[in-house]
């Protein structure tokens, strides 16, 4: 059985485990539906915070951004940029999801 490594967020970290290359594309699109719902979000509270003036929202939506967009877009980059190198990548993928579950823990604790 031939197989694709998969990247799977486990409890914040990453891990990679083999995929069969059948269930590889539902995991593609899996990822790129979690990516627009991600980025679909933090629009909302973008708004939320511009049609309110609540500052809070606007943490929640760059933690939205930090944990979701970025990494998507560091991927990208990868992909376009592959002599970049994973380890960089990883790094500056990991302290954005750090930095956005920051950012929106202070969004929510925080009162207007």
């Amino acid at each position: 059985m031939t197989g694709v490594l998969a990247a799977v967020s486990l409890a914040g970290g990453p891990l990679q485990v083999a995929v069969p290359e059948a269930v590889s594309g539902f995991v593609a699109f899996t990822e790129a539906v979690s990516v627009l719902l991600g980025l679909v979000i933090s629009y909302i509270a973008f708004r939320g915070y511009l049609d309110h003036q609540s500052r809070p929202m606007f943490f929640v939506a760059l933690g939205f951004v930090l944990i979701v967009g970025v990494p998507a877009g560091l991927f990208l980059v990868y992909l376009a940029v592959p002599a970049i190198g994973e380890t960089p990548i990883a790094l500056l993928t990991q302290t954005s999801k750090v930095g956005g579950m920051a950012s929106i823990l202070y969004g929510l604790r925080t009162r207007n």
